[in-house]
């Protein structure tokens, strides 16, 4: 039980809550990380090429521009209706992409998740930003963005042992079951009575400004092309070039989860004491060399499925990090600089989908890994910009 990994500091209701909403955060990541691995087997079923369902994952990161908006949206329903609401949405979707019976279909029922998700994302994150005080915030957010590398370790790697029996539309309906359990649970469980506010309340009259805040929104638009660049790819560069099947490829997801779980447990024990921003730099700075590496050795496949783990766990480290930051940007409204800052991340996602696939098509692995390592060097500055506008670390 993740509870016990929070002392009695922390509300006896946030260390109650922790382990069912992380769950289904696994639920919702795994219903959003399960295209990109599985490209190469969607395009073989729509008779489309990879840039082209590159481009419909594209649209569909698309939808994460709507982040502001659907923030600002999020802070008028209670938390716990946010979180749910947005957990009926992802099922929906899910199901929507189950029944897409073409990439045009495919990509607006992916717009719809990636929206649904931002609305889930928005209410966990902000349900407890109303309850743990920003210095101890790393952890709890830590603990349940283990989420992420369980998407990968249990629910991706599920979906593509489905796939691998039936076929990637049942991938999406296994997790659309699952996504309305979750929502079912909470709705049930989770408190949703008025919480003290554990954060400075500006005057009604001072309108909220992100500042210099917006070097971090930059750094995690770099951060998500960053691995978007990747991501889109290695499904493709495993099968195409090294003759693994969708169940090969699900036991690779089950050890790139395994990694992230590694790198986001190291964040929960040393963000808060480092400091976020320290924490994201150095996470970032990692992708550099692994990515360098990954391109030089990327026709060597033991070689390079172990760097590209490591590249993975280095951009887990580093977002898990920045996501405390992000909910403290404007610290009266936790989920406006959320919102900015997940649609950066999207906005990232999308404007890499296309290019990476392209790169892939034309060029194999390298160009894909020289274009992240690329993306993380901006990461690191943009996040070293932002600390010297305000002249400490966070």
């Amino acid at each position: 039980m993740l509870s016990a990994r929070l002392d009695t500091s922390y509300a006896p209701e946030v260390r109650r809550a922790i382990t069912p909403l992380t769950i289904a955060k696994i639920g919702a990541n795994s219903a959003y990380r399960f295209a990109p691995p599985f490209l190469a087997t969607i395009s073989g079923n729509m008779h489309a090429s990879l840039p082209a369902v590159g481009a419909a994952l594209a649209v569909g990161e698309l939808g994460g521009l709507a982040a502001p908006i659907l923030g600002r949206i999020a802070t008028r329903a209670t938390r716990r209706t946010t979180i749910c609401g947005g957990l009926l949405a992802l099922s929906i979707s899910a199901t929507g992409c189950a029944a897409s019976r073409n990439i045009y279909q495919l990509g607006v029922c992916l717009a719809f998740l990636t929206m649904a998700k931002i609305v889930f994302d928005v209410g966990v994150i902000s349900w407890l930003s109303d309850r743990v005080a920003y210095e101890q915030r790393g952890r709890a957010v830590g603990l349940t963005e283990t989420a992420w590398a369980g998407s990968l370790f249990i629910g991706v790697v599920i979906m593509g042992l489905v796939t691998g029996a039936t076929s990637w539309r049942w991938g999406y309906a296994v997790a659309a079951v699952a996504i309305i359990c979750c929502s079912a649970f909470l709705r049930q469980h989770l408190p949703d009575e008025a919480a003290p506010s554990r954060v400075p309340r500006t005057a009604d009259h001072v309108k909220p400004r992100l500042g210099k805040g917006w070097w971090v929104i930059v750094a995690m638009l770099a951060l998500t092309a960053c691995a978007q660049s990747v991501f889109v790819t290695f499904g493709k560069w495993l099968k195409d070039n090294f003759g693994f099947s969708d169940t090969d490829i699900a036991i690779v997801i089950f050890g790139f989860g395994a990694v992230e779980l590694i790198a986001t447990s190291s964040m929960i024990r040393f963000s808060d004491r480092w400091g976020k921003q320290r924490s994201a730099i150095s996470g970032a700075a990692l992708i550099i060399p692994f990515g360098i590496a990954l391109a030089a050795t990327s026709s060597h496949v033991y070689i390079a499925l172990p760097l590209l783990a490591l590249y993975i766990g280095a951009f887990e480290f580093a977002i898990v990090s920045a996501l405390p930051l992000a909910s403290n940007l404007v610290p009266a409204h936790p989920s406006m600089g959320l919102g900015f800052v997940i649609a950066g991340g999207t906005l990232g996602r999308a404007v890499m989908s296309a290019p990476a696939t392209a790169a892939f098509a034309a060029h194999g692995m390298w160009l894909p890994a020289i274009l992240g390592a690329c993306c993380a060097s901006i990461t690191v500055f943009s996040h070293w910009r932002y600390r010297v506008s305000l002249g400490r670390w966070l």
